[in-house]
């Protein structure tokens, strides 16, 4: 079997622009409601991640984002029965297992987490169910830190196994750098103005 050698083409001069770039991109996002944000997750993406929540052997997922001005991530998407009403709840950073691995920038899991001191059950007392295991992993995109990706376990939920394991934890990690990858790439080919089409 013979490797082809790929090379990234650079136009002569268009990496002096990266800079500009990065400070386009993240002035844009800084300026955008976590709730617009999230949009920028296509069907696809959540199609990635749905499935990666269902491997990991959760019984639902959600993305949280950061409102750097308020200080809180919010929840922006859920996939589970009680998504209309846990969408739009907001963590204070600094509060809770979700606030840890966003200051962190490290991925976390724990079964049995209705025993764990970090544990903040509001969210759990708002949808009047118990999470009892939990996937929490840092989300990126547009280069930089925007929010965290998590995965529970609820005590009134089917599920196909009790608790997670370590290749579960890999299962949405893996996800996450995926849904990364497409919007950055999405966001790059929209900034860049690139098929747009003439």
């Amino acid at each position: 079997m013979s490797v082809v050698q790929t090379q990234l083409l650079r136009l002569s001069g268009l990496g002096d622009s990266a800079p500009e770039i990065e400070r386009q991109l993240e002035s844009w996002i800084e300026s955008c409601p976590p709730a617009q944000l999230v949009s920028l997750i296509d069907p696809v993406a959540l199609s990635l991640l749905n499935d990666a929540f269902a491997n990991a052997g959760g019984c639902e997922g959600t993305v949280w984002l950061i409102d750097r001005a308020a200080g809180e991530l919010v929840a922006c998407y859920n996939s589970g029965e009680e998504a209309g009403r846990l969408v739009g709840f907001r963590q204070p950073v600094g509060q809770g297992i979700i606030s840890m691995v966003f200051a962190q920038q490290q991925p976390y899991c724990e079964n049995h987490i209705e025993a764990s001191t970090g544990h903040d059950d509001t969210l759990d007392r708002k949808i009047a169910k118990h999470t009892t295991a939990m996937i929490a992993v840092p989300f990126y995109f547009a280069f930089g830190l925007r929010g965290v990706i998590s995965c529970v376990q609820l005590a009134e939920a089917p599920r196909s196994r009790e608790g997670f394991r370590s290749a579960d934890v890999e299962t949405l990690a893996r996800a996450a750098n995926l849904v990364e990858r497409l919007l950055n790439g999405s966001l790059l080919t929209s900034l860049l103005g690139l098929g747009d089409g003439a």
